[in-house]
């Protein structure tokens, strides 16, 4: 769970970082097609997250839990990012066919995603994750977990996985694989293939680095990956 809040947040940091630029330089019809096809994926990652919270996750964290937490804002929240994630949908498919002119609402709505987020996944944290240590039984969590990858079909995966590996810290990707049995080395073997790299280099190549600092986790060979802004030293 901290880890794709980690990837969602810095995903959505260094695209903006990167349509930024590109507003002031332009970009090639390549880079912009793998700014496309990398976004829905990210796109797609983001609304995958929430769905599992919210058909999975928080109602059982609701039945444990109890008057202890109010989920309330935090689905409504759900709702205003739904649209938002729908406004760059619309502004990424032109960006597409024609970068230079459209650049600037695709980074316009890019940065408003960007910034509903930081502030939800900073609330989601500070409130749900002390509930789900205090409450939340280790099996049960377990249970979500496993609802969970059963609803991760193989194709998403060819883009979960990496992104995922790129994201987490070592002792965070141990216990992922760890405890994911066969799925586990179904994830290994797809965050080893090259298909993320390559997008990932085709889309934001161009781009300033972003210095991180400490070195990323490299055991699936992903790209570089920038460091998240806040240690979250334990994961639910």
């Amino acid at each position: 769970m901290v880890v794709v809040h980690r990837a969602i947040r810095q995903d959505l940091r260094r695209l903006a970082a990167c349509l930024a630029e590109i507003v002031g330089r332009g970009a090639p019809p390549s880079q912009a097609r793998a700014i496309g096809r990398y976004t829905a994926a990210l796109l797609a990652e983001i609304r995958a997250h929430h769905e599992n919270e919210d058909e999975v996750l928080w109602p059982v964290i609701t039945a444990i839990a109890g008057p202890a937490v109010d989920l309330a804002p935090l689905t409504d929240d759900h709702r205003a990012i739904e649209a938002a994630v729908g406004r760059v949908r619309q502004a990424l498919a032109p960006f597409t066919g024609e970068p230079s002119p459209f650049a600037v609402k695709l980074y316009v709505s890019v940065s408003e995603l960007r910034d509903m987020l930081d502030e939800h996944i900073a609330d989601e944290e500070g409130q749900i994750l002390p509930v789900m240590r205090r409450y939340l039984p280790a099996e049960a969590y377990r249970w979500c977990e496993k609802q969970i990858q059963q609803k991760a079909s193989l194709r998403g995966l060819r883009f979960t996985a990496p992104w995922l590996a790129r994201y987490a810290r070592p002792d965070e990707l141990s216990r992922m694989l760890a405890g994911g049995g066969r799925r586990a080395r179904l994830l290994v073997i797809v965050a080893a293939r090259p298909g993320y790299a390559r997008l990932d280099r085709r889309a934001f190549a161009a781009s300033r680095p972003v210095h991180a600092r400490h070195a990323p986790n490299r055991i699936f060979r992903s790209p570089r990956g920038e460091d998240h802004d806040r240690q979250n030293s334990h994961t639910p």
